[in-house]
């Protein structure tokens, strides 16, 4: 199992709340108990979906959407629905051995939190490393890339077997680098 640095900070950073202490020194909780093992999971899941994509490990993917999910993106017609869908644009997508992906979330926002659902707002880094220039002692990228900013918007529910997101929409913010390395669309 996975535990990225951002999850373990953000476990550290809300250890009091967990505790029922203050994190403030006004003396007030903004924060209750539930609320930081939901921002907890919310990391954890939105990481899961990141490493799922760079080791292309797609049915992990099962784990992270709701049956019933929707994932679009801004201008990019209609949602894909359900997590049959999903997996197949992904594996698609990504399974191209060609090209190695690095997927990094750097913000996460996560509101509107209550017993059953939650959302967040992200920001992240795809980054897709083409086949190397030349190899010496391994592989070696130089100038064979392409990176993304992205935004994603989630809506997640909480179902029997945990959380899941139940609606993504993303918005690419900008693409820089060698474009002839993306898969087709």
């Amino acid at each position: 199992m996975y535990f990225p640095i951002s999850t373990l900070f953000t476990t550290f950073l809300f250890l009091p709340c967990l505790l029922g202490n203050p994190i403030n020194p006004s003396g007030t909780n903004p924060l209750s108990t539930n609320d930081a093992v939901t921002i907890a999971a919310i990391n954890q899941l939105l990481s899961l979906f990141s490493i799922s994509l760079d080791l292309k490990t797609f049915d992990e993917l099962n784990n992270v959407y709701a049956p019933d999910a929707q994932n679009g993106e801004v201008g990019g017609g209609d949602p894909l629905v359900g997590i049959p869908a999903i997996i197949e644009f992904y594996t698609n997508t990504f399974q191209n051995a060609s090209f190695k992906t690095e997927h990094t979330s750097d913000t996460v926002y996560a509101f509107d939190l209550k017993r059953t659902t939650a959302k967040s707002i992200s920001y992240a880094e795809v980054s897709y490393f083409g086949p190397p220039e030349f190899e010496r002692g391994g592989a070696l990228f130089v100038d064979r890339s392409v990176v993304f900013k992205e935004k994603f918007e989630h809506e997640f529910v909480k179902l029997k077997q945990g959380w899941r997101i139940k609606k993504q929409v993303l918005t690419i913010l900008s693409v820089e680098g060698d474009k002839s390395l993306l898969p087709p669309r």
